[in-house]
């Protein structure tokens, strides 16, 4: 593919939610610049569970990308894979419920795909590589101007790029946003997660989530006798992550040293230096996504708790959704007529000109994601409470509720409305 007349999309960030955006917008004959504040590919995170909707939003972004994540990746649920089952228990290893993955690909059009966030982000660039997307690094948005014809992005360093639409995808602490909404510092949520990966128990390979007095150890497995861990546990807002990642992995390890030998080995083994930490933030979602010719994808938009395991698959969704609603798009007055000017007639075909036509198709991107992340979210919100209660009394209350939401194995029952979404015809 080559860059067209029709405009540029600049896409401030380069993580999951940019780079998906950005090639979907190719594919779509869109040209794109990606513009991330760091120099080189992202390495760390821990990894990822990609449900199946986030994976029929990888194949609804480019031809083939959704094979090629699945083979990167660990597919459960997939035709002819092997059985699935991940355990829901309590500290003491005694099994609350089983949840399984199995039939997802039939059910659902996709299986469940668990891959190391590094490695999906890798993906990502080479993909965005070969269709001909720009990958601009060391550009740390700081601010934006609409002028109502086209965008500047600045920089912290004082650059500049111009585009014909800017999408804000440069995350929880987003400066597109800070300047689009002006809504603060997202809110802390009461626990810090600790992110690492290592071998999986022998009793749950698959798995499993784990459930003490506030902290719960999330697994999952990544093929080959690994896995992938989060231990979250409630802490003061902004104290681990300023301290070294070895001494939130020893209090990590000291709060699970009662718990069954199974579970209390994975953080024991890890290695600090393979570890990230971080406080646990989520947004309302805004009412409003868009002003002008700017809007706002992924963590930018509406960063969410964990515990749904949906963060990084509103990302992708957001990604397939936008790219449509641009790809009927002419996002320039110079593509109308090729000299800058649109003539007797030409401006958008009725509408009042590009500039209508570019704000009408961020806000039907708006509006269609809205309702829908906004439910994600406070679902996610609502587990995160639920998972790291302290007082024996809700400890109970949780055990009963977790005993009979993972009544029988099928863990896709209670997720219908999330897993079977459809992505937008082109």
């Amino acid at each position: 593919m080559h860059p067209n007349r029709r405009g540029t999309v600049l896409v401030a960030g380069g993580g999951v939610a940019g780079l998906a955006l950005a090639i979907a917008l190719r594919h779509r004959g869109l040209a794109a610049v990606v513009l991330e504040r760091s120099a080189g590919p992202d390495r760390s995170g821990g990894g990822l569970v990609l449900a199946p909707n986030a994976v029929k939003a990888l194949a609804a972004i480019a031809p083939g990308l959704a094979d090629r994540v699945r083979a990167a990746g660990h597919a459960a649920g997939a035709r002819g894979a092997a059985p699935h089952r991940s355990a829901f228990l309590d500290e003491r290893g005694r099994v609350l419920g089983w949840v399984s993955f199995d039939g997802y690909e039939d059910r659902w059009g996709m299986p469940a795909v668990t891959i190391l966030r590094a490695d999906l982000h890798a993906l990502l660039r080479e993909e965005a590589e070969e269709a001909g997307v720009e990958l601009v690094g060391g550009f740390a948005a700081d601010r934006y101007r609409d002028s109502g014809a086209h965008v500047d992005l600045v920089a912290r360093t004082g650059a500049v790029r111009r585009g014909d639409v800017l999408v804000g995808a440069d995350g929880i602490n987003s400066a597109v946003r800070a300047q689009l909404l002006g809504d603060g510092d997202p809110p802390y949520r009461g626990f810090t997660a600790v992110r690492g990966i290592g071998p999986a128990p022998a009793a749950y390979p698959d798995g499993f989530i784990a459930y003490g007095r506030g902290l719960v150890l999330f697994a999952a497995a990544l093929g080959g006798g690994d896995l992938y861990w989060v231990a979250s546990m409630t802490a003061p807002r902004g104290v681990a992550p300023r301290r070294p990642v070895a001494e939130v992995l020893a209090r990590v390890i000291d709060r699970t040293s009662t718990w069954h030998p199974d579970l209390r080995k994975v953080p024991a083994s890890a290695d600090p230096a393979g570890c990230v930490v971080h406080d646990v933030h989520d947004r309302p979602p805004p009412r409003t996504w868009s002003r002008g010719r700017v809007a706002l994808a992924g963590d930018a938009a509406h960063p969410m708790v964990y515990t749904l395991g949906q963060g990084a698959g509103m990302a992708l969704e957001d990604a397939a959704v936008l790219a449509t609603a641009l790809a009927g798009t002419t996002l320039t007055e110079t593509a109308l007529t090729g000299h800058g000017q649109a003539g007797p007639g030409q401006a958008g075909h009725g509408q009042a000109g590009p500039v209508a036509g570019v704000e009408q198709a961020l806000r039907r991107y708006a509006a269609e994601r809205g309702p829908r992340v906004r439910g994600i979210v406070r679902q996610s919100r609502m587990l995160g409470r639920i998972a790291h209660v302290r007082s024996p009394l809700l400890v109970a209350i949780r055990r009963a509720i977790l005993i009979a939401a993972t009544r029988g194995t099928d863990g896709g029952g209670q997720s219908a409305d999330v897993f079977g979404w459809t992505p937008p015809a082109d």
